[in-house]
């Protein structure tokens, strides 16, 4: 068979750390595994060429819609498409429509197939899945269950051709091998990168300490880099320890926890925290967070919100978000918000003025 695999999201680039893909679909890297193992002809990365089967996988629900407007064309490419991946899935309701790749390319191991699909150098994958926070946002309880659960291990995940390994893990810390991934990497001398926000909440003195014993990095494996999430004001869950719920006041636990890893040696200046905004928060809850984070030193990721099926500019209650959420994202983007108040950045009245435009507009019809 000829076989296409056609990643919408992976861009190759390079970029100083070897040939490098960010976020490399694993999915796709279990495909590429089966049909090599099958003797197939498989063309990754797919551009167009005539094949019996396409498979076609998104991790964002934001390419939905193109990937709808040009399956007219791959469908005079190809005998046969599977499209699948978050991005395709439908969380609208429950039961929710969730693609799985067929039990015997599930079973493919991923590692060494993503690693020469994607001819990288560096290790990536799940040591650990599910996360037990249960967060309105987010895609992953829907999709992976509130119970966290082990996948591989570190051993399993490094890439021979180099040191550096990247964890995707969805809430590292609260699953009971998080000591035993800190032993291994330091058992076969890697660096890593945790890629999706760490639970703040869930830092002890053994955590921090762990955290320390260790080489982390940012992605791309150089600079000095730990990724945590305020994404709320008060941040209600389930306790992992007593199975009841817990509330944290957010404004005071991100500065004791910050202050914690300062204390084992983890500066802050490393600290990079991923801030949820659009969603729930007001403008004043907004800057709040951000003078928070400017105090303490650490540094800030603003994330637009957009709903679970890819509508952008709205907010949890499907009303449009804020006029301030975007010039809010560029004043941090751009620096100036560690040197000039979020009132006098330029681009606000930008913003201000185009949300009227748009209110005017929809007032018309």
């Amino acid at each position: 068979m000829r076989i296409g695999i056609l990643d919408i999201d992976t861009k190759k680039e390079t970029d100083g750390f070897g040939r490098k893909s960010k976020y490399p679909n694993i999915a796709c890297g279990k495909i590429y595994g089966y049909h090599k193992l099958n003797g197939d002809e498989v063309i990754y990365p797919y551009n167009g060429e005539k094949v019996d089967r396409l498979y076609i996988s998104t991790i964002f629900t934001a390419t939905r819609p193109m990937i709808k407007r040009m399956l007219p064309y791959w469908e005079q490419r190809a005998d046969e498409i599977l499209i699948g991946g978050t991005g395709w899935d439908d969380y609208t309701k429950a039961p929710y429509t969730i693609t799985g790749l067929p039990p015997e390319i599930e079973a493919i191991p991923h590692m060494n197939w993503t690693y020469e699909m994607y001819d990288i150098n560096y290790g990536i994958g799940f040591t650990t899945r599910g996360c037990h926070v249960g967060c309105s946002f987010c895609v992953v309880p829907k999709k992976e269950g509130m119970t966290e659960y082990r996948d591989v291990t570190v051993k399993d995940l490094i890439n021979p051709r180099g040191k550096h390994v990247i964890l995707m893990n969805n809430n590292s810390l609260a699953h009971k091998d998080f000591y035993e991934d800190i032993e291994e990497i330091k058992e076969y001398g890697l660096t890593v990168h945790w890629d999706q926000a760490n639970d703040i909440t869930l830092v002890t003195p053994k955590v921090a300490q762990a955290l320390r014993s260790v080489d982390y990095r940012g992605f791309d494996g150089k600079k000095k880099q730990l990724f945590f999430a305020f994404d709320l004001m008060t941040k209600k869950k389930i306790d992992p320890e007593t199975g009841g719920t817990v509330t944290y006041d957010m404004t005071k636990v991100v500065p004791e926890r910050v202050k914690l890893l300062n204390e084992f040696g983890i500066p802050s200046h490393h600290l990079v925290f991923y801030m949820l905004i659009g969603f729930n928060t007001t403008e004043e809850e907004d800057l709040e967070r951000v003078e928070i984070l400017r105090s303490l030193g650490c540094e800030i990721y603003p994330m637009l919100y957009r709903d679970l099926n890819g509508k952008v500019g709205v907010d949890w209650r499907g009303n449009p978000q804020p006029f301030h959420v975007r010039a809010l994202r560029d004043w941090i983007n751009s620096g100036v918000y560690r040197k000039t108040p979020f009132k006098d950045f330029d681009r606000r009245d930008r913003h201000k003025k185009q949300r009227q435009i748009e209110e005017m507009q929809i007032a018309m019809f």
